[in-house]
């Protein structure tokens, strides 16, 4: 029962964010996504992705990664310019036919397959380098996910993920409220707004609508976020030295450099490699 509990909502959930992204227009997704909006957070994920490009180097001349739910590019196209390899994966036509358009200049160096991430893992191909970049807290079962994956990874392969939200109740107390405060700021301008308090209330009670689009695209950021040191236990017993990067990163302009210099913490990266 569990497991077929978890299979539907493995099942909606990719359902729900294929429609969505499929749907939805690439520069409106651009304007509300922070690590593709703000220049800092493209800074970041810039220097942690030259960072664990320049450790794949000492392997390989030519590193090799594999991009899940690659989404428009956002990490294919740094790591293409890097010198790598890139096999990109991502479950919405639409989102990777903007990649292809942004990495044409590379293409002799870039595989696309579309389809649900969870199931495109080949157990015949290896790479230096697995990517997940704003994806964990789309899928439920990320933790499996990410299981499979590093059976994917050569060797000496690293983790890299970006731009996931940290397990909400793992936050500080100011943290939290900040967040809250910075995204509800931001939300009470982008239409639907009581029917957004309306869902927010009902997920309060710990109601979830398996037919609701916003109950499944952004599974567990309106859940409890994604378990980072769950994460990191599970690379751990696999064999990876694990790190955790912390940062701030919200939807609302006038925040997003207010709670950078005060500190808050509510978003995470990963990077681990193998022992």
């Amino acid at each position: 029962m569990i497991e077929d509990n978890q299979a539907a909502a493995d099942g909606g959930a990719a359902a729900a964010n294929e429609a969505f992204f499929n749907g939805a227009l690439v520069q409106k997704y651009k304007e509300t996504v922070p690590h593709l909006k703000y220049a800092s957070l493209r800074r970041l994920f810039a220097e942690l992705a030259a960072d664990v490009f320049a450790h794949a180097r000492k392997h390989s001349e030519v590193p090799t990664v594999l991009d899940l739910g690659a989404g428009e590019g956002s990490a294919t196209l740094p790591f293409l310019e890097l010198g790598a390899r890139v096999v990109a994966v991502d479950v919405s036509a639409s989102q990777l036919a903007e990649l292809e358009r942004k990495c044409s200049p590379y293409k002799d160096r870039l595989r696309v397959r579309q389809g649900d991430i969870n199931n495109v893992l080949r157990i015949d191909e290896h790479y230096d380098i697995l990517v997940i970049t704003s994806c964990l807290h789309h899928i439920p079962d990320y933790i499996s996910l990410i299981a499979a994956g590093v059976n994917a990874l050569s060797e000496t392969g690293q983790f890299f993920s970006f731009q996931d939200p940290i397990r909400y109740d793992t936050m500080s107390t100011f943290s939290n409220w900040f967040s809250k405060g910075a995204y509800f700021s931001w939300r009470a301008f982008q239409g639907d707004f009581f029917g957004g308090v309306f869902r927010t209330l009902r997920r309060a009670r710990g109601v979830y609508l398996p037919e609701c689009p916003d109950d499944n695209v952004e599974y567990h950021v309106v859940r409890n976020g994604v378990d980072q040191d769950k994460i990191a236990e599970l690379l751990s017993a696999r064999g990876f030295d694990c790190r955790i990067i912390r940062y701030f990163s919200t939807q609302g302009s006038l925040f997003q450099p207010l709670g950078s210099a005060l500190g808050v913490e509510n978003t995470f990266s990963i990077i681990a490699r193998r022992r």
